[in-house]
This record gives C-alpha cells, sequence and structure tokens, in this order.
C-alpha cells in the first residue's frame, strides 16, 4: 500500500485536532446560544446532510476507476474519467441549488423553530448549503487524489479548516452571531478544506487533461451505472445518522434533538477514529482489483476487519460503560437523559465499523449492488422503527433502533455477501471482527467499570487519569491479543517512535 503510513499518521492526526476541536467548541457553542438554538443548529446539519447524497456515488465511483487506472497503469483513463467527473458534478451542482432552497425554506417547520428564529435558522440553513454545494465541483480533485492514496493531502486540508473553523467559533460566537454565523463560519472552512489539496494535483497527476472530447455516453453510461449502486450505498451510510437527529428533533422537538445531537458527536468521533484508518483501504482494495492480486485482496480485508474492530473496542468500550461520567464532564449538568442515548451509540460503532469495511471491499469489487439493496431496506426499517420507538420511550430508542438494524445489515452482509465473493468462510470473518474484543472486555471492566465509577469526575482534566490508564492498559492488551503477529509488526513499524521493520509486515 502506498504511503500507508504517513496517510495512517496523517488521518490520526486530523482526528486528534478534531477531537480538541469538538471538546472546545460544543460545549462553548451550547452555553452561548442556548438548548433550542443548539438543537435547531443541529437538526440543520443533519437534514442538509441529505443534499451530500445528491453526489449520486460519483465521488467513491471516481475513487475506485481512479485507483483501477492506477493500478492498470493507465493515466489516460484517468483523464477520461475527470472530464466525464466534472461533467456529472456541474450538473448536479446546478440541481442542489433548487433543493437547499426548499429545505431552508422548511427547516423551521419541520423543527418547530421559534418566530424570533425562523429567518436565522433559514440563513443557516442557506450557508450550509452552498458549503455542501462547493463540495460537487471541487471534491473531483480530492477524489482524483485519493485514488492515488495521498490521503495525507487531504488530511492537511481537513486539519487546517477544522483547527481553523474552531478558532473562529471559540472567538467569535460568544459575542453574537448565532446560526448565521456559525452557517457562515461552516461555508468558510468547507472551501479552504477543499482548495489546500489543488496545489499538489499536477504534480500527483502531470498527465491529468481535461478535455470536452473524452466526455463521451459510453464514459459516462460506464461512471453512473457503477456510481447509481455507490449512490444507494452513499445514502444509506450517510443518512442513517442524521435521521436519528431529524427523527427525534420532528417527533420531540429542538430541546430533545439536543439530548441527542450531544452523544451524538461523542459517537461521531468514536466511529470516524476507529474507521479512519481502515477507509484508507478503499483504493487499495481497488488497486488491487485493477492488479488481479485476489489473495493481496483477502488479507487486506482480515487485517482490516481486526484492526477496525481493535479502534472501535478501544474508543467506544469507554462510551459505553462510562456514558454519564463523560457527558458530564464534557457539557456539565442538565443532561442525564444523554446517557442512555450514548450506551446506544457505543455499541453501534462496534457493529457499522466492520459494515463500512465491508461496504469498502465490495464496492472496489464492483459488487455492491447487493449491499446497496441491503442497506437501502436497513435504513427503511431504521426510520420506522425510530419513529416508533421515539414516541415509545423516547430519545434513547431511535440509538436502539440503529444498533438494532445495523446488527442485522452486518450479520447478512458477512454470511451472504462477503465470505461468498471473498472465497473465505464465515467463521473466519466473524473471528477477525470478534478478536479484539475477547481481550478487551476484560480490562474494560477493571478500567472502565471499576477504577472509572471511584470517583466523582466533574471535568475532562479529571478523567484524564483513567483515560491514560486505559490507553495503556487497554491499548497494550488489544494490540497484543486482538492482531495478528503481521499486523504488530506492521503497526510497530508504522510508529513514529521506532524504525523496525519486517518482511512479514507488508502482510498486514
Amino acid at each position: 500500500m502506498r504511503l500507508f503510513r504517513r496517510n495512517a499518521l496523517g488521518v490520526y492526526g486530523v482526528y486528534a485536532v478534531s477531537i480538541v476541536a469538538g471538546v472546545v467548541v460544543t460545549p462553548v457553542v451550547l452555553h452561548a446560544i442556548g438548548d433550542v438554538e443548539f438543537g435547531i443548529w443541529s437538526f440543520i446539519g443533519s437534514i442538509t446532510i441529505y443534499l451530500s447524497v445528491l453526489d449520486f456515488g460519483v465521488g467513491p465511483s471516481i475513487v475506485r476507476f481512479g485507483a483501477r487506472a492506477r493500478g492498470a497503469g493507465d493515466p489516460e483513463e484517468t483523464s477520461r474519467l475527470a472530464s466525464v467527473g466534472l461533467t456529472l458534478y456541474a450538473a448536479i451542482a446546478v440541481v442542489s441549488v433548487p433543493a437547499g432552497l426548499a429545505i431552508a425554506w422548511l427547516v423551521p417547520a419541520l423543527v418547530d423553530t421559534p418566530d424570533d428564529l425562523v429567518w436565522e435558522a433559514r440563513l443557516a440553513t442557506l450557508l450550509v448549503v452552498a458549503s455542501l454545494v462547493a463540495r460537487f465541483p471541487l471534491g473531483l480533485f480530492t477524489n482524483l487524489l485519493v485514488a492515488q492514496q495521498r490521503w495525507d493531502v487531504q488530511n492537511l486540508g481537513n486539519g487546517i479548516s477544522i483547527a481553523l473553523y474552531a478558532l473562529l467559533v471559540v472567538v467569535f460566537v460568544p459575542r453574537g452571531g448565532g446560526l448565521v454565523l456559525l452557517g457562515g463560519l461552516t461555508l468558510l472552512a468547507t472551501l479552504v478544506r477543499l482548495v489546500i489539496p489543488l496545489g499538489w494535483l499536477r504534480r500527483e497527476l502531470p498527465g491529468l487533461r481535461l478535455r470536452r472530447e473524452y466526455v463521451t455516453r459510453s464514459g459516462v453510461r460506464e461512471l453512473t451505472s457503477f456510481s447509481w449502486s455507490m449512490f444507494l450505498l452513499h445514502v444509506a451510510n450517510k443518512v442513517v445518522f442524521s435521521t436519528d437527529v431529524v427523527v427525534v428533533g420532528i417527533v420531540l422537538g429542538p430541546v430533545a434533538a439536543t439530548i441527542y445531537a450531544i452523544p451524538a458527536k461523542l459517537f461521531q468521533l468514536a466511529f470516524g477514529l476507529s474507521s479512519a484508518a481502515t477507509n484508507l483501504l478503499f483504493p487499495a482494495f481497488a488497486e488491487e482489483e485493477g492488479a488481479g492480486r485476489e489473495e493481496a485482496q483477502r488479507r487486506l480485508l482480515l487485517a482490516g476487519l481486526r484492526g477496525g474492530s481493535a479502534a472501535a473496542a478501544f474508543l467506544a468500550l469507554p462510551l459505553l460503560l462510562m456514558p454519564e461520567q463523560l457527558v458530564h464532564a464534557w457539557v456539565g449538568d442538565g443532561y442525564a437523559d444523554s446517557t442512555w442515548v450514548l450506551v446506544g451509540l457505543a455499541a453501534v460503532v462496534f457493529v457499522h465499523q466492520p459494515l463500512t469495511l465491508l461496504m469498502q471491499y465490495l464496492s472496489a469489487r464492483a459488487l455492491q449492488q447487493p449491499l446497496a439493496r441491503l442497506l437501502i431496506v436497513a435504513v427503511a426499517a431504521n426510520v420506522v422503527l425510530s419513529v416508533v420507538l421515539a414516541s415509545a420511550v423516547g430519545a434513547w430508542g431511535v440509538a436502539v433502533a440503529t444498533l438494532v438494524t445495523d446488527a442485522a445489515a452486518l450479520v447478512y452482509a458477512v454470511a451472504v455477501l462477503t465470505a461468498p465473493a471473498a472465497g473465505m468462510t464465515v467463521r473466519a470473518l466473524a473471528a477477525a471482527i470478534a478478536r479484539p474484543f475477547v481481550p478487551a472486555i476484560p480490562v474494560a471492566a477493571i478500567v472502565l467499570l471499576g477504577l472509572g465509577r471511584l470517583g466523582g469526575w466533574d471535568t475532562i482534566l479529571t478523567l484524564l487519569p483513567v483515560g491514560i490508564l486505559w490507553a495503556v492498559a487497554g491499548g497494550l492488551t488489544i494490540a497484543r491479543f486482538g492482531l495478528a503477529e503481521a499486523e504488530r509488526q506492521a503497526l510497530r513499524r508504522w510508529l513514529p517512535v521506532t524504525r523496525r521493520s519486517s518482511p512479514a509486515a507488508g502482510s498486514g
């Protein structure tokens, strides 16, 4: 795999920035604008994410075909792909504008917005919509770089934009501006993130040419025939978690949306961190597909499942076992109802992380259509069950709905879709997913349930000793017993604190 160490360290660096930014920004915004406006802002972020599905799967399709062209050694195919992709993105951007205007107009009615905040909510929504529309044409070039496995360039743009957004929020939001200011800062940060990678495009793809003659019906048909299934996957993967906050906001109101949005941010961090390194495998799977190396794909799949589950266990067990302490230490009193939501979402990390990796593997092999149908059914079931449970038991029922439908989708994806495609047994795949949890659970019981519940944890700083103990004890235990030997060697090789290497490490 190309530049894996740099890409992996970079993506975790971005998430380190995200964690610091999230720890700082969320309490600042929450206490500056209040529960009602925070709930509306969370609702805006969740409902506008639906616009991102208007990508129609073009983005991940460009990554897949670009990586395959790299594996096949065909740079001209990359130019044809880019020309078709830019044409499709331009059309998508035009279509997105009226859809965004409609969403902006409807937001106040959907989330029961007070009269004095109606136009502020609409303007904030329009600014967020503008940031999403900008992703379509500019995102093409980021996707081309990702196809070359230059995640490090994307990571640089992400890290700078996150830090800039956090700094501007902390400085300006407490002084006023509310929802509109937050929307404007979101647009600014998005533009920074998309523009920075352009500086590497010519260096990485010196032969790239955007030409009208490359845009042919056959080229458009080839890309869109694949992207349609990717679109369905994109809908299912993006919408499922956004739907949670939307359902809570519509059924229970903006204050309940705040109750759900607080643990949802911790979930997003845990899930994002646990899948950060395994996301790097998508173009690698596609490149191996282009080169015809199926055995290398299988090794990557097993290593990804073990590594992803190890990260999920390490990051989500504290959310599962210490939810009350984490919520209280982060945002203070008054959000006890968020505790059970966090428990449910922490469990979702355990099942959605491997499901996401299987989606990448099957998509890279152009076997994504049955998975797309599965996930669309799961999303539909999730929405129905979420509405029922939200009405019956409150916000935490929505997290349970997501857990139940995700778990069912994972079982089907492993047994029916991935095992036959990979030429592997269900037992081998299930063992790879479960292996890191076996050593992690007893250590978590001692550190998080035992020591973690002895004291009164009022702030993030007072929780820090427990976090350090878990990082050392849990991290070492999971690495030692949850990973294969080749993966441990690869981990030692990739870490910047050591220069040890081993020929066997390449198999991880």
